[in-house]
């Protein structure tokens, strides 16, 4: 039985209409096989002829990993359910529409940096918040060679979402350091993340609300 109804099958196609490069979708899974979000990306790629779809088993991958993109940056990890579909939906459509979603000031920040990004977006399927964080960090990522995004399905990673400290969602840790709680929007992460590096803090957990 498919997993997108009928409705949702015409939603996504509509959805994928306004694309317009070729966009290749990555599965990482795990040795016994892709199972479900396999299934899911299948249905995804039949509704577009601009999705190539390629999956690889890992040896050492326990949940599934889907990469958007050439370049192995905008990932996500784990099981894009529930709110987090679209989420999906938006990074592979940003991908094939090829047309910058970001502010001109997060681009400028983007292009000056001196330093990689590892930015981090703790996410749950029941959390209506967390695609507003995933999906900025997807863009910066796709956006500039220094940042990777991984939106992380929290549920899925206890082990990782417990070594970060996640009580709630979103949470965003970036390079491990900077945390920002909620769905902080553009405007506002990026300046304070902007203050936050220049401030030369050592600190092992620098929170980004008090640089707003």
């Amino acid at each position: 039985m498919p997993l997108l109804s009928n409705d949702d099958r015409a939603a996504v196609k509509q959805h994928f209409s306004r694309m317009r490069h070729r966009v290749v979708v990555t599965l990482s899974h795990p040795p016994e096989g892709p199972g479900q979000v396999g299934e899911l990306l299948r249905e995804l790629a039949e509704l577009t002829d601009l999705l190539d779809l390629r999956m690889n088993p890992g040896e050492n991958t326990e949940s599934p990993v889907i990469s958007v993109g050439p370049h192995g940056r905008v990932l996500f990890w784990g099981t894009p359910s529930g709110y987090e579909f679209n989420t999906l939906l938006t990074a592979i459509l940003d991908a094939g529409r090829g047309e910058e979603r970001l502010a001109p000031d997060t681009i400028a920040f983007l292009e000056g940096l001196t330093e990689d990004l590892d930015v981090m977006v703790f996410v749950t399927p029941t959390c209506p918040h967390c695609p507003g964080a995933a999906v900025l960090a997807h863009r910066m990522a796709a956006a500039s060679p220094r940042v990777t995004a991984r939106v992380i399905e929290a549920q899925e990673h206890p082990d990782l979402a417990e070594t970060h400290r996640v009580k709630g969602v979103p949470r965003t840790v970036i390079n491990g350091k900077y945390h920002a709680e909620g769905n902080m929007a553009e405007p506002m992460l990026i300046p304070a993340l902007s203050r936050a590096m220049a401030s030369g803090s050592t600190g092992s957990i620098i929170d980004l609300s008090e640089f707003m």
